[in-house]
């Protein structure tokens, strides 16, 4: 029952990121609306050049760090929070008049996230987590961890296991790992040589 609200409440918190991410969405949109029609009175807006691209930049360059948030909101990876950072302190770079030690400050900034996101991060870095009956059906396994497993109608995820165990020659144990796609399942739990938990991880990158 604990697992299953869990899951209830995870799956009520990601819908609740998605109605956030649609009302930033709409905000964005009309934003940049209004930046098209402030770039088409360039000739006829009062101010110098410099100060015209500088807000210019600066409106332009919020409205892509508002995008990102939107992908890091729709997206919980650690890769589209390093895309949330670079844009925030490209856009302090391009856009503030810091002085040159706080401008190589980010530039080094930025090539540390770089290399992060280069040769520190891999696809299952970003994993989620949910662990299942394994009496439970396919099916409804498919819906609680939103996967795609293919099975026999009305078979059980413990039975879908061992079918695909087998068929790798591996032995029914704890700890023995199944890979379909971008999910791992992971026999968690046997009692009486029968599987009764199976943990599933995705990759959410």
């Amino acid at each position: 029952m604990r697992k299953f609200l869990q899951t209830i409440l995870y799956e009520l918190s990601f819908y609740i990121e998605i109605i956030i991410s649609l009302i930033l969405s709409v905000v964005l949109f009309l934003l940049t609306v209004r930046l098209v029609a402030e770039a088409t009175h360039v000739f006829s807006n009062s101010l110098s050049v410099e100060n015209f691209l500088q807000e210019f930049l600066n409106e332009a360059m919020s409205l892509a760090i508002g995008v990102e948030l939107i992908k890091m909101l729709t997206k919980h990876t650690s890769t589209t929070i390093i895309e949330v950072l670079l844009f925030a302190i490209a856009r302090q770079i391009v856009v503030a008049h810091d002085s040159a030690l706080n401008s190589l400050i980010s530039v080094f900034a930025l090539v540390l996230l770089f290399a992060a996101r280069k040769y520190l991060l891999i696809s299952f870095d970003d994993t989620s987590r949910i662990t299942l009956r394994g009496s439970q059906k396919v099916k409804m396994a498919n819906v609680l961890a939103r996967m795609k497993l293919t099975s026999e109608p009305d078979e059980l995820l413990r039975d879908w296991m061992v079918r695909k165990i087998l068929k790798e020659g591996k032995t029914v144990t704890i700890g023995t790992t199944i890979y379909d796609k971008d999910v791992a399942l992971r026999i968690e739990s046997m009692k009486d040589a029968t599987i009764t938990r199976v943990e599933v991880i995705k990759s959410i990158n």
